[in-house]
């Protein structure tokens, strides 16, 4: 689902303009990612939770040439759905 369909049903569910409905979802976005960057985790109720996880640095062996590389640390964003959401992909 594209942003601008989200916003076109978001918009006809709740009697919202598409403008005001637009303005909602993106201040909602910017929360969740100044929370995220704060090291804090995102919990949707219903939907599931959003945090960034620090990744460690690992070596691979390349299996062509057999040489070993370095994967160095990073930060993940992870997503863990909801028992509801879950069930409902079941």
């Amino acid at each position: 689902m594209l942003t601008k369909n989200l916003i076109a049903n978001i918009a006809e569910k709740t009697g919202m303009t598409k403008k005001r409905t637009e303005e909602m979802l993106s201040a909602g976005i910017a929360v969740m990612s100044e929370n995220l960057m704060a090291g804090k985790v995102v919990q949707l109720q219903g939907l599931g939770q959003l945090e960034i996880r620090e990744k460690k640095a690992r070596e691979i062996v390349h299996p062509r040439t057999g040489e070993k590389q370095l994967i160095p640390a990073k930060k993940q964003l992870c997503f863990k759905p909801s028992t509801l959401v879950k069930e409902a992909v079941r």
